[in-house]
């Protein structure tokens, strides 16, 4: 198994605002990695920052052994990672299905007919089918989130980001899109997940890490976690959320 992400020296200021300072981390190939920490840590900006949709002020980032840099993201991007936002960013003027071909036909230049197989299969998985032709209007946040993760797999790319997806969702609408996570959790894809939900980061991760003030404090297996974390920033903040 080689290393999916490599990340060294990662250092991301806005202005004076020094938001990640020195990151360095690997992620395995068809591992699934747990980001957790308090709002403001520098959370979303390292998973952004991932297919530079911030890009680093200083280090490297390495993506499936290529370099992500300013003139080659795009082209990274469609080869190997797609992402899941907290507000689904599904387009609203498009049907699920056209939302679910439509960087498979424009950006890695599918067939339609290859790109209708796969929506479809992707709208499965999810447990969706019959809202192929519904605009993302006419579901609920939780359908729109699922339909997100099937477009992210539409691309068929190894390397899934997720930026809290659930934290836009109404509480009763967080499982059903936990439990699709979950599912693809067992699959050789390799996740990175920024999420508040411990219980999902308990069953699903292979590592959690913990980030405050914009750099990595602690990362361990999810036990050692929710059973014995060292650092006392760790402890406060699982206290808070583990009631």
């Amino acid at each position: 198994m080689g290393d999916m992400v490599k990340v060294e020296h990662l250092v991301k200021n806005f202005g004076d605002l020094e938001v990640l300072r020195d990151i360095n981390l690997t992620v395995a190939e068809g591992e699934k990695l747990v980001v957790i920490g308090p709002s403001g840590s520098g959370k979303s900006t390292f998973i952004r920052c991932i297919n530079f949709l911030e890009e680093p002020t200083s280090g490297a980032i390495t993506v499936a052994g290529t370099r992500v840099t300013r003139k080659n993201h795009l082209e990274m991007a469609k080869k190997y990672s797609s992402m899941v936002f907290q507000q689904f960013n599904l387009y609203p003027h498009l049907t699920v299905l056209e939302n679910l071909t439509l960087a498979p036909m424009r950006l890695q230049k599918v067939s339609k007919k290859e790109a209708l197989e796969s929506a479809f299969k992707c709208l499965e998985r999810v447990g969706l089918t019959e809202k192929a032709g519904n605009y993302p209007v006419q579901l609920s946040g939780g359908q729109q989130q699922r339909v997100a993760i099937a477009r992210a797999l539409c691309t068929k790319q190894p390397l899934i980001l997720f930026d809290e997806p659930t934290s836009a969702l109404d509480p009763e609408m967080v499982q059903e899109v936990l439990n699709v996570m979950v599912e693809l959790a067992h699959e050789n894809i390799t996740m990175i997940c920024v999420t508040h939900e411990m219980g999902f980061a308990r069953q699903v991760a292979d590592r959690v890490i913990f980030m405050d003030g914009g750099v990595i404090l602690e990362e361990g297996t999810p036990e050692h976690f929710f059973e014995n974390p060292e650092h006392e920033r760790t402890k406060a903040f699982l206290g808070k959320i583990l009631h």
